[in-house]
């Protein structure tokens, strides 16, 4: 089955070729690795604060989305 990988982070952009994949599980596993190897090479696709990756399968049904939300909170030190 042909997926397709839509990123979202303050601007979109849409997959048209898809991949040719065995199944969901198949597709699940190339997701996260494609989020990661887009945040290897451009970390500042979270300025926004967040990464969404969407799958959707030859129907143009979404399967599933995988969300990567960067929140910067400052930590304060219990020792005096």
């Amino acid at each position: 089955m042909r997926y397709f990988f839509k990123v979202t982070n303050g601007v979109r952009e849409v997959d048209l070729a898809g991949t040719e994949l065995l199944d969901e599980n198949a597709a699940r596993r190339e997701a996260v690795r494609f989020a990661g190897e887009l945040l290897k090479d451009e970390p500042m696709l979270l300025d926004h604060g967040r990464l969404l990756v969407s799958v959707r399968n030859e129907d143009g049904s979404i399967e599933f989305a995988i969300t990567i939300r960067l929140e910067v909170k400052a930590i304060r030190s219990a020792e005096p």
